[in-house]
């Protein structure tokens, strides 16, 4: 049986994809509670690891955006939020041009994840310039059908729990 070729999509470098920015802010300690989700590179919740009040200085940015860790996760931010960036640990903010949506930044971030997160380590840190270069797909990928169907599943899971504790009450 002959193989059939498979062709690979365009890509584009991410720094012509997006605008890079560096994340400019302080440690956690420094900042008392307030409205505005505080990023790390944390991979639960989205990142997010307190709700605070920015400093003088700091620079928040507006959603959406991708944040890249400095271990090259990617994570997508709908609205404000402030990541973090000083010592070793800052982040990287991708700015979509205008055109990509929510949908179009959660694709490119789980493409990058899945194509480029095993680059970096505590030893070797994401940084603007090692981002600028590394290639994404040039057309989002269509996450929606993704979407749809875990919707679909939720809903099938939540009927069927509702029947059981029908059944027992």
């Amino acid at each position: 049986m002959k193989a059939e070729a498979t062709v690979a999509e365009p890509t584009r470098p991410i720094g012509e994809l997006f605008e890079l920015a560096a994340a400019r802010s302080r440690g956690l300690g420094d900042y008392g509670p307030g409205p505005v989700p505080f990023v790390t590179s944390a991979e639960a919740n989205n990142g997010v690891v307190a709700y605070v009040t920015p400093l003088d200085g700091d620079r928040v940015f507006s959603g959406p955006a991708i944040c890249v860790s400095g271990l090259g996760h990617a994570s997508v931010h709908p609205g404000a939020f402030l990541p973090k960036g000083n010592g070793g640990d800052s982040l990287t903010v991708l700015l979509p041009p205008d055109g990509f949506g929510p949908l179009d930044l959660v694709g490119l971030a789980a493409a990058f994840n899945v194509l480029h997160r095993w680059r970096f380590s505590y030893g070797r840190k994401c940084s603007l310039r090692r981002l600028a270069a590394l290639a994404l797909p040039a057309e989002p990928p269509d996450v929606a059908p993704v979407w749809r169907d875990e919707a679909a599943r939720a809903q099938a899971v939540t009927r069927r729990v509702l029947e059981l504790d029908q059944r027992l009450y």
